[in-house]
């Protein structure tokens, strides 16, 4: 299994980036370009859209971690299409196809967090090293539930091409309500129990208070609840794959 996604790893690196002209760059272009419009438009409110840490890493902790989340799921519907005539080797699994996209996604948005942040630092911004290993776990949490995420649409979109569709306006609305480019402070208190009903606003503000502890956390922000959701994914899409594994391989 390990031969398996290693080898499938590279080859999506060579699909993805091989026909590109500027090849890699395009791992940080696009953070970089929503975080550089974000600043030039919201820059006069930073203050108040996210108080108690810069802007700009504000940002970072929740772009980069969403644009992870969302590509991971995107593409892992995709992963059995692709790579359907190499399950005629019985060594090689969708699941395989799978893990190696979402393993490939989280390394290549972990590498541009850790740029940016070095880039960040370098030019004199604040970052706190107290809680790396809370932040460490926050990365790990986030990945196994785009996994489970993925597990479950890979069985869907297999069945169902339409639910790519359905799923971009879905990543909308979750772009518009998990706190990426706003904080939940701003949100009247009324309001904000219903953004906590997003997994993903929890995890996002928990990355932020790991490297600005000024960084207040509002009532009702809880790890404990995003584990929860990592687990249910989880188990649903492993039930799902162990009973339509067959015929995500057969069908067309």
């Amino acid at each position: 299994m390990y031969s398996s996604i290693r080898a499938l790893i590279l080859r999506e690196l060579q699909t993805r980036f091989g026909q590109y002209r500027l090849g890699y760059l395009w791992i940080f272009l696009e953070p970089l370009l929503t975080i550089g419009a974000l600043v030039v438009l919201l820059g006069t409110i930073r203050e108040r859209a996210a108080p108690g840490i810069e802007y700009e890493i504000f940002l970072i902790n929740g772009i980069i971690p969403f644009f992870m989340f969302r590509t991971g799921i995107m593409q892992g519907m995709g992963s059995v299409e692709s790579n359907k005539g190499l399950f005629t080797y019985r060594l090689v699994k969708p699941v395989d196809a799978l893990i190696a996209r979402n393993i490939l996604e989280f390394l290549l948005k972990f590498t541009a967090y850790i740029s940016f942040s070095a880039i960040f630092l370098w030019f004199g911004y604040a970052m706190s090293f107290d809680n790396i290993l809370q932040l460490l776990s926050y990365w790990l949490i986030l990945f196994i539930f785009m996994f489970g995420c993925s597990l479950v649409f890979l069985i869907i979109a297999t069945f169902s091409r339409e639910i790519s569709k359905v799923l971009s306006l879905l990543f909308l609305i979750i772009y518009l309500t998990s706190g990426i480019i706003y904080s939940i402070h701003i949100i009247p208190p009324q309001y904000q129990a219903l953004l906590l009903y997003n997994p993903l606003i929890h995890i996002f503000e928990l990355m932020r208070h790991a490297v600005a502890p000024s960084y207040a956390l509002v009532h009702g922000i809880s790890l404990s609840y995003v584990i929860l959701w990592t687990i249910f994914t989880l188990f649903i899409g492993l039930l799902l794959y162990k009973q339509f594994e067959r015929g995500m391989v057969k069908s067309k």
